[in-house]
């Protein structure tokens, strides 16, 4: 769903029929310009669907009326999970194929996913998380920023007991929140839920961070680099520079530079400008609105140009940093 149509959310919690394609990409809610061009006879197009939105969640209940397939322009901004209830799906995913039938649960990372498929009468669950509320959680399980985008298997493990129970949960969060009276609808009880399923996707999925999430992973970037980092997470409200970081890492700028370049991907300022990034958009998240301001909250965490910040956070969150204020209200 779009954020429009979560104003009048008790309409998006019903089973509603869907004949024309243009209707189900605006109901899709990609987060960005439609990027979806429906393969087969536009004639013979038909879903039936309910969902909604909210925080960074999008859940679509979806079943299929024909065959359809789909381009999807590889541009979605989405962590996706689908969730096969009946029927048969797949997908190509950065050149690989995912399909599955009754059962099966498909993970489609962000800027990727080319073409989907589905069976007449396929029903679909779809769980769609934005990216940031994917990478920041991660981040903080990890106690560290994450400096690029985790490599997710197309297909979840459901043979595993953390994946079934993962789906469990998301087939309770499903018959909550698609009920118009469920409790999940109500911020204060969805939100916190919303967030557990988050982190639990994390552990249910196969990816590239799993063994380090899971402390199996022993970690092997060089100490001084590992140094200046907890220096980083744990200091990052105050005025760190660059000589400072490397001084207390007990190595050269030039080194700490390096170090970072080659095992982080990013300068060390970079990392620490991400770092703080995020956790003032927690803050936004957090705070009273009518006592804090997006000023206040960006000085606190070392921005000292509002607009540069407004604009990485517009860039990162996809809303300006007023709009994340405002939520708490």
């Amino acid at each position: 769903m779009t954020e429009r149509l979560t104003e009048h959310a008790p309409d998006t919690h019903i089973w509603a029929p869907v004949t024309e394609f243009d209707d189900f990409v605006e109901l899709c809610g990609c987060g960005q310009q439609p990027h979806l061009n429906l393969l087969t006879d536009p004639d013979l197009f038909s879903t039936t669907q309910r969902g909604g939105r909210m925080g960074p969640v999008t859940l679509q209940d979806v079943v299929v009326g024909a065959d359809t397939s789909i381009d999807c322009g590889d541009l979605c901004s989405t962590y996706r999970v689908f969730l096969v209830r009946s029927g048969h799906a797949g997908g190509v995913h950065r050149g690989m194929s995912a399909a599955g039938s009754a059962g099966s649960a498909a993970v489609y990372a962000p800027e990727g996913l080319s073409t989907l498929q589905w069976d007449a009468s396929t029903e679909i669950l779809l769980f769609k998380v934005d990216r940031y509320a994917v990478e920041d959680a991660l981040s903080d399980a990890l106690g560290r920023q994450l400096t690029s985008q985790p490599d997710f298997a197309p297909l979840m493990p459901t043979d595993t007991a953390p994946t079934r129970n993962w789906i469990n949960m998301l087939v309770l969060f499903a018959e909550q929140f698609l009920h118009p009276d469920g409790l999940l609808n109500q911020p204060l009880v969805g939100m916190p839920f919303i967030d557990t399923m988050v982190r639990g996707f994390l552990l249910a999925a196969e990816h590239s961070q799993r063994d380090a999430l899971m402390g199996r992973e022993r970690s092997l970037t060089p100490r001084a680099i590992r140094r200046a980092v907890d220096v980083i997470e744990a200091e990052a409200q105050l005025p760190l520079t660059l000589s400072s970081i490397a001084a207390r890492s007990q190595v050269s700028v030039r080194s700490l530079q390096q170090g970072f370049k080659r095992h982080l991907g990013m300068s060390p300022m970079s990392y620490l400008r991400e770092v703080r990034l995020r956790r003032a958009h927690q803050t936004l998240l957090e705070s009273d609105p009518s006592v804090v301001t997006v000023a206040s909250v960006a000085y606190d965490w070392g921005f000292t140009n509002l607009g540069r910040f407004a604009a990485a956070h517009a860039g990162r969150y996809n809303e300006p940093p007023a709009k994340t204020l405002r939520r708490t209200a």
